[in-house]
């Protein structure tokens, strides 16, 4: 840990994060923040090991449209088929896919299929063209919004390429100029821009997995990220107003959509209310690798943990007992009881 952790948070992450360690087999990078007080917890890693940080690039996705709703380039609610020829005739719009409320399964059966074909990069295996068959096909079934809340790693992957179109770039060069820098995440990358710090990820069974690669639905979870970078948007999450594009960051937290009992879902950000107030996160995982990203604005708490293992349910429930620890043992403030 370097000399400007704070040591009382820092004891939080380790309390809690130990349990998901394994030194000697794969890495955990974790900080939490506090007000103006962030503290640091590392196992096999530091602050410049890169992880695949997968859905949590939802969040990136969404703000890279709220970024460019604000600046005029599109709106919210413009209708995907004004971007994407294959959904011609869909009345799905813009933020339906951002809250998950287009109508779109997680991922269509015949990507599923194609993605068999390498279960091990099972991303890989699905093209342009075979994005552009399946959103054809789920246009023709849902050519409306059903308005109910179903999760879709497609509706994600299909924003990212609406967006890439509207901005006549590519969905990765996007987020870039209008997320990743003006926040500074220099550390931040796409999976097939391998760098030297990345870590390698293990399965449930402890074993190294390949990487996994998405450049037909990058939106969906394309992104490798340090726990630097991470705290970095943490931190803009928590205080907008200190960033370029505060008022993007405000438009993403604002809760749109029922998802379920004490959940909304905001652009991207999943939003939950607890005893202790209303907690905004969004978790990641592949075959290889966990994230949770996780923020309380009233209480300006928040945590972050990468993980080279996969995601596993324990990673999000510890995930969210550190956020309580900040909360219970400080105020409003962060400051933290001695």
């Amino acid at each position: 840990m370097t000399a400007s952790d704070d040591p009382a948070l820092a004891e939080v992450l380790c309390g809690r994060l130990t349990g998901l360690s394994a030194p000697g087999r794969w890495s955990v990078a974790a900080v939490a923040v506090a007000g103006e007080r962030t503290g640091w917890w590392f196992s096999d890693a530091t602050s410049s090991s890169a992880f695949h940080i997968g859905s949590v690039t939802k969040t990136v996705t969404a703000l890279t449209l709220a970024v460019a709703s604000l600046g005029g380039r599109v709106a919210l609610d413009d209708r995907l088929d004004a971007y994407l020829v294959a959904a011609a005739g869909t009345r799905v719009r813009l933020v339906d896919l951002a809250t998950h409320t287009s109508g779109y399964p997680k991922l269509p059966r015949e990507l599923v299929v194609r993605s068999l074909r390498s279960p091990r990069d099972p991303y890989s295996c699905i093209t342009d063209r075979s994005v552009d068959r399946a959103l054809a096909r789920c246009t023709r079934r849902h050519p409306g919004v059903g308005g109910k809340y179903v999760y879709s790693n497609f509706g994600y992957g299909v924003l990212g390429r609406a967006l890439a179109v509207a901005s006549r770039d590519s969905f990765f060069d996007l987020a870039r100029a209008e997320v990743l820098e003006p926040l500074g995440l220099r550390e931040t990358t796409q999976d097939f821009d391998p760098g030297p710090d990345r870590v390698a990820g293990h399965d449930a069974s402890r074993r190294v997995v390949p990487d996994w690669h998405n450049a037909a639905l990058a939106g969906c979870g394309c992104l490798w990220s340090t726990i630097g970078d991470v705290h970095r948007y943490l931190v803009a999450n928590l205080h907008p107003d200190r960033t370029p594009i505060a008022g993007a960051l405000r438009l993403v937290h604002t809760p749109r959509v029922a998802a379920g009992p004490r959940l909304e879902v905001g652009l991207g950000w999943h939003i939950s209310a607890t005893e202790r107030g209303a907690v905004h996160w969004h978790n990641g995982g592949t075959s290889g690798f966990g994230s949770f990203v996780g923020f309380d604005p009233v209480a300006q708490v928040g945590v972050a943990v990468l993980m080279s293992r996969a995601h596993a349910d324990d990673l999000d429930r510890v995930a969210m007992r550190v956020l309580a620890d900040l909360d219970v043992r400080g105020d409003h403030s962060g400051r933290l009881a001695p």
